[in-house]
């Protein structure tokens, strides 16, 4: 194995190990302004922001799925709260 092909494969491993990495990462969301336009539940919300819809799933709250005891008046207690309000989220 000649010098330059070492550092090549060295440089090709590196870069997958980055890739890799960057894959495996948890995405973080910027921070956003905009608008609660759905409710799916009692702990996940949809925002409209600059005409993108994101799925927002609150931190920290553990409420019952919509099909489950109690999961339509969780989501109808989120409805109350934040329906139509401004949202913003903060990473």
């Amino acid at each position: 194995m000649t010098r330059s092909s070492g550092l090549l494969a060295e440089r090709k491993t590196q870069a997958i190990l980055l890739l890799l990495t960057i894959l495996a990462s948890p995405a973080t969301a910027a921070d956003f302004f905009g608008r609660v336009v759905n409710i799916v539940d009692g702990d996940t919300l949809t925002v409209l922001a600059s005409k993108n819809q994101i799925r927002v799933r609150l931190d920290g709250i553990d409420a019952p799925e919509r099909n489950q005891a109690f999961g339509k008046r969780s989501r109808q207690s989120l409805v109350d709260i934040c329906s139509g309000k401004e949202a913003h989220e903060a990473s």
